[in-house]
């Protein structure tokens, strides 16, 4: 049986019964908002203080944007910049990942021979065993064939699994009510789905987190509510999961 890799976020470890299968690639998948850039950034920040390395692949932000969301929502991370300084978190942002797609102008369309390469390169280089790459969404969003993508998604799961890091990826949702979801192409390639979502509650909406699958593993299948402060989220338990 595979050794088990904590979040660090406690109530996410105990709907996963101690974490996630080491070099499992799990789906953070929601809406804008729900907090799925946030809870990966977690992932990284509190394995790096057990001085595991992590890295952030960011197919959609700049890396001083990341870095200040990041310290304004979960302002309790005071090591933070520390951890930067030290490459023991690295963040590469669209500013450096932008260079990971080529464009083919006679063919009038983004082409991808070099991506899977270029994150391989990254995470060799910086030996990291803890990996984010936010979004897959911007990858199927500029493949037109869904037949290409899912070749690009196989092998991108594949390599990851293979370098035997334990990652993250974050995936925008449609809707981000439970009730609409249907099961996207990339719930079946990956290793594990966690799933955000905003409902309706009495004050408002109601953020409430899933563990549609793990790989390898036994879990939880309670939906429950979590909220976002400035120590983290913390995934509000129902009394029965709580150890």
């Amino acid at each position: 049986m595979r050794e088990k890799v904590s979040t660090g976020i406690q109530g996410l470890d105990d709907m996963l019964y101690g974490g996630i299968p080491e070099a499992n690639q799990v789906i953070v998948a929601g809406g804008p908002g729900s907090g799925k850039t946030l809870l990966g950034f977690e992932y990284l920040y509190k394995n790096a203080k057990k001085g595991n390395v992590g890295l952030m692949i960011s197919l959609e932000e700049n890396t001083d944007m990341i870095i200040q969301n990041a310290s304004d929502a979960f302002t309790e991370f005071k090591d933070l910049e520390a951890l930067i300084e030290s490459k023991t978190i690295t963040i590469l942002g669209r500013d450096q990942t932008r260079y990971y797609f080529s464009y083919d102008s006679e063919k009038e369309q983004y082409t991808f021979g070099g991506l899977v390469a270029s994150i391989e390169s990254a995470i060799s280089s910086l030996h990291a065993t803890r990996v984010v790459i936010d979004s897959v969404s911007v990858i199927k969003l500029l493949i037109k064939d869904t037949y290409i993508y899912r070749d690009v998604s196989m092998n991108l799961a594949s390599s990851l699994r293979d370098m035997k890091v334990t990652s993250m990826l974050t995936m925008e949702m449609e809707t981000a009510d439970k009730e609409k979801m249907m099961f996207q192409p990339e719930f079946f390639i990956y290793d594990g789905i966690i799933s955000m979502y905003s409902g309706s509650g009495g004050g408002g909406r109601t953020p409430s987190m899933e563990i549609i699958k793990m790989r390898g593993a036994n879990h939880s299948f309670d939906t429950v509510p979590y909220e976002i402060s400035p120590s983290g989220i913390n995934v509000l338990l129902l009394e029965k999961e709580q150890h």
